[in-house]
């Protein structure tokens, strides 16, 4: 019997619609079935998830656990955007089957453009046959001295892991203990927590398996890439990077799983106007692929 693969996604109610962008994007993508788990504040966000995904012909589980390990110090998430749920990851023992073999971790705001299956198959069976936990892309190499990092410092946006490893080498106590153990030098998170403690000690995987968005992507590199990240602040859904031509990626995803072309969210409501206008004055608008619409919905959006 083969296995299946697993995909992982921590998020809470802030990130809904982009999980769920991100679900059907993967859905779409395999040629053959996928079990997608959840962990989430609230176990109602299956009330949330649209048939088209719990019936999609890919999907063979689904299933959403509610986070309880509040009884920790969470650091650096005061008074930023970010919550308890990027520290998700750091649990996963206490929610997923511990007899799950591989597990493939992605950040909400990851899209699926092409078939992982066939990567994702050489990336695990070199995992197996090494002493690597974890597949992942480097992000920088010049170190990180704050949380003891001296190697390569990767992006936990997307992950490979050899969840049985993960299990025997009792990762859940080890990371916890790091996470106490830096958490006054903690600046990106359970990312910070991840790299501290893995050191450099992680496969390489390609970086078409998790592509930073960039205004290059879509000329040069979209036929390569199998995951593009929406990393940093300029997120598709905001006015800040709605009119970069990566955010069709989203929009396009965001469309089957929604009424609406186009997915809004404003942090700042007078920035997202002058946005909206500076797009208009340097046509950066027609970057979209419905730019007439996107401007009724972003006039809408201020009455929702």
């Amino acid at each position: 019997m083969k296995d299946i693969f697993n995909f992982l996604y921590c998020f809470d109610e802030n990130y809904n619609f982009q999980a769920l962008t991100s679900m059907i994007s993967l859905l779409d993508s395999v040629d053959e079935e996928i079990n997608i788990y959840v962990i989430h504040p609230f176990e109602e966000f299956i009330d949330f998830v649209p048939e088209k995904i719990l019936k999609h012909r890919n999907l063979n589980d689904f299933n959403v656990y509610k986070f309880k390990d509040y009884d920790h110090e969470f650091p650096n998430i005061d008074n930023v955007h970010i919550s308890v749920a990027t520290y998700y990851r750091l649990f996963i023992k206490n929610y997923l089957d511990n007899q799950i073999s591989n597990l493939v971790f992605l950040d909400p705001d990851v899209i699926c453009l092409a078939n992982p299956i066939s990567y994702l198959k050489e990336i695990l069976f070199e995992l197996k046959n090494s002493s690597f936990v974890i597949g992942a892309r480097t992000e920088h190499s010049r170190g990180e001295k704050r949380i003891g990092v001296d190697g390569n410092y990767f992006n936990a946006g997307v992950m490979v892991i050899d969840f049985t490893k993960w299990i025997k080498n009792d990762l859940h106590n080890n990371l916890i203990s790091k996470l106490n153990e830096i958490s006054n030098n903690i600046l990106q998170w359970d990312q910070d927590v991840l790299n501290s403690f893995f050191n450099g000690k992680y496969l390489e995987i390609e970086n078409k398996f998790n592509f930073k968005a960039s205004s290059k992507s879509t000329k040069e590199y979209k036929d390569e890439i199998i995951f593009i990240h929406y990393i940093g602040s300029n997120k598709p859904w905001l006015t800040s990077g709605a009119f970069e031509k990566d955010s069709n990626f989203y929009h396009e995803n965001f469309r089957k799983i929604s009424n609406s072309s186009f997915h809004i969210e404003h942090k700042w409501k007078k920035a997202s106007i002058f946005d909206l206008f500076k797009a208009v004055i340097n046509l950066k608008i027609l970057k979209l692929k419905k730019p007439f619409i996107y401007i009724f919905e972003f006039i809408k959006s201020f009455f929702l």
